[in-house]
């Protein structure tokens, strides 16, 4: 699907076609829902970091739906959740920034080699079931954003 995303970015300036602003905003939200769901899939297989790595992709993916939905445009090309958080137009509680900023560590140091080994580490059954709760709690927080 999201080859197929860019692909319509492409085309849509070559051929001057119209964005589909409704259309894009359930690409994200569906494919939020179902990374959320191979998170907990994960999370029960005992696969922590990668677990959280697709908690932190949900979350991505809802606030890019909230940003097209906000601006009628494409939703920037960037994993930052404060960032993207920032673009949806409405206020978000502090609480919550501080948790997107928390879950930036589940994108970053799940894919990279050189910090990969001490996340596993702290990836404990434990640690990654408090995270992934809250990841649930803000993805819902978000998804009703979305409802508005």
């Amino acid at each position: 699907m999201y080859i197929r995303l860019l692909s319509l970015r492409f085309y849509s300036k070559i051929f001057n076609m119209t964005f589909e602003a409704d259309k894009t905003i359930a690409y994200w939200a569906d494919s939020s829902a179902y990374d959320l769901e191979t998170g907990a899939t994960l999370l029960r297989s005992k696969k922590y970091p990668y677990a959280l790595f697709f908690g932190h992709l949900a979350i991505e993916k809802m606030l890019k739906a909230l940003v097209v939905k906000h601006t009628g445009t494409h939703a920037p090309y960037s994993h930052s959740l404060v960032m993207l958080a920032k673009k949806t137009g409405f206020e978000i509680p502090d609480e919550i920034f501080d948790q997107l900023a928390e879950f930036m560590e589940f994108h970053t140091e799940a894919r990279y080699p050189d910090v990969k080994m001490d996340f596993y580490q702290k990836c404990t059954k434990e640690f990654a079931a408090e995270k992934y709760k809250e990841i649930k709690k803000v993805y819902k927080w978000l998804r009703k954003k979305l409802e508005i």
